[in-house]
């Protein structure tokens, strides 16, 4: 998980960002059947989907100047083994960092955009299964 979070996914999210906000936002890539067991505080609300078997991974945001974060399912662990999959489902991840971005207090109202990678822009150990 943690190369998928440093070479993808945190790569993706501070494309997003101003320079002065990329020190100040986490990401967190976690799997599991539900989300957040391990970055919530007890008693804190969470949500989760039905229990269908498989195992999913899930990105979770915060920027720490503000205290905002989302959480994004990012997709199956199975299929993200699919490079196609993994360019689609980081296309959705963009459009949801962009859709968290406008709304939040230090981006309010700001059309950003993230740069989702392509197939051949992913690291090779993604690609090749390595």
């Amino acid at each position: 998980m943690s190369r998928l979070r440093d070479q993808v996914i945190r790569q993706l999210v501070h494309s997003a960002l101003a320079e002065d906000e990329i020190p100040g936002i986490t990401v967190a890539v976690v799997a599991g059947t539900e989300h957040g067991s391990s970055l919530r505080e007890r008693g804190e609300p969470h949500w989760t989907f039905p229990d269908d078997g498989h195992e999913y991974v899930w990105v979770h945001a915060t920027y720490q100047p503000t205290n905002e974060a989302a959480q994004w399912r990012l997709g199956r662990s199975e299929d993200l083994h699919d490079p196609s999959e993994l360019v689609a489902a980081c296309q959705e991840l963009g459009s949801c960092v962009e859709d968290w971005l406008c709304e939040s207090s230090f981006a309010w109202g700001e059309l950003r955009h993230a740069r989702c990678p392509e197939i051949q822009e992913l690291p090779e150990w993604l690609v090749t299964g390595a």
